[in-house]
């Protein structure tokens, strides 16, 4: 009897192992298939569910093809005044400076005494020799003299003229005058010091007349010309737009950034801009006709480059592209894309290629 109960026993312990093993085995089918339709559905929900987006055409258009940069404000003309003599100074016509002042007006007198004594002197001298030579010219045609005297009379005049304008320029050199229209730095000196030869009085700056220096790419020297116009901006005047034209382009290409240095002549009528100032600089250099333009909310970035969502028959196809030319809400694209492409330029951040889609908004 007892071999019968332990035989039961064993016989009953085996079937349950047997039925925990194929729950545990039909569990298992069951989450896996679970797991697989999960994924299915996961992987492919835009086949299921049409996405909203928002598109638009890929349009043809004219488009101007700028460069960019930064630049710096420099006056066209600066210069120290020097004094070509040494003196003492004898009256500063202006104590401050932020003077704007016009071509020829005075700055700074040296003291001229002597200098002006010899030029009275010499004034003195050259009028007798002019009375000297009418008179003996007179006589030499009474044939009172030889024509060897009038000759000598004539030589001493000559020698006498030459020495007034050579007075006349020494006089000139003591009076400190401004070269061109400009305005006044700080003076250097005061009434009564004694300056020599070179020493710096102070800077003229012509503010009407300023130059923007910057550089632009080595890619856009076939497209770079004399005179193309610049526009300039500044966070001084953020309501201002200021323009010039291109005056000088480098012959060479810099070697360590390759970029290609210009300048462009900056009238300053309204004496608003002033050197040294940091300006925005977008130079013009031309139009391309017939090109492909899209939104620039249309792009996706990816680890590649640049991408868009085209439409076809309700699906997206990521299509990649090539850019050119960006302007202030549009983008140039030069492959990928042809005129009349749908694209998608609003809900990119829920779609993947295939997805279904359904235009809310159509620009």
């Amino acid at each position: 009897m007892k071999d019968i109960l332990k035989h039961l026993t064993v016989a009953n312990a085996i079937e349950t192992i047997q039925l925990r093993k194929k729950t545990f085995l039909t569990l298992f089918v069951v989450v896996l298939v679970g797991f697989f339709v999960l994924e299915h559905h996961h992987n492919q929900p835009m086949m299921q569910d049409k996405v909203q987006v928002n598109a638009e055409q890929v349009k043809s258009g004219n488009i101007a093809i700028e460069a960019h940069a930064i630049g710096t404000l420099t006056a066209a003309k600066n210069v120290e005044i020097t004094p070509e003599t040494a003196g003492q100074v004898a009256k500063m016509y202006f104590q401050d400076g932020g003077v704007f002042v016009k071509q020829g007006t005075p700055l700074v007198q040296l003291d001229d005494t002597t200098y002006h004594a010899k030029l009275t002197s010499d004034q003195a001298n050259l009028l007798y020799s002019q009375m000297d030579y009418k008179r003996k010219v007179l006589l030499g045609k009474q044939g009172a003299i030889s024509q060897q005297a009038i000759d000598q009379a004539l030589a001493d005049l000559k020698t006498k003229e030459a020495a007034v304008q050579e007075s006349q320029v020494e006089v000139n050199k003591m009076l400190l005058i401004a070269p061109f229209d400009g305005v006044l730095g700080k003076f250097n000196i005061s009434p009564g010091d004694y300056v020599t030869v070179g020493q710096k009085i102070v800077t003229l700056t012509d503010i009407m007349h300023l130059r923007v220096e910057y550089s632009v790419s080595e890619k856009y020297l076939s497209q770079l010309k004399l005179g193309q116009t610049v526009k300039i901006t500044t966070s001084a005047y953020p309501q201002n737009e200021f323009s010039g034209a291109v005056a000088f382009i480098s012959p060479t290409i810099n070697n360590e950034d390759h970029t290609i240095s210009l300048y462009a002549n900056v009238p300053n009528d309204q004496r608003l801009l002033t050197s040294g100032l940091f300006v925005n600089v977008t130079q013009a250099l031309g139009v391309e006709n017939n090109a492909l333009i899209v939104s620039a909310a249309s792009l996706v970035p990816t680890i590649d480059g640049q991408q868009i969502y085209k439409i076809i028959k309700n699906k997206v196809v990521a299509v990649p592209v090539v850019i050119g030319e960006r302007m202030q809400n549009t983008v140039q694209i030069r492959s990928g894309l042809s005129v009349g492409d749908d694209i998608v330029v609003a809900g990119q951040q829920k779609l993947r290629d295939g997805a279904s889609v359904e235009v809310e908004k159509k620009g």
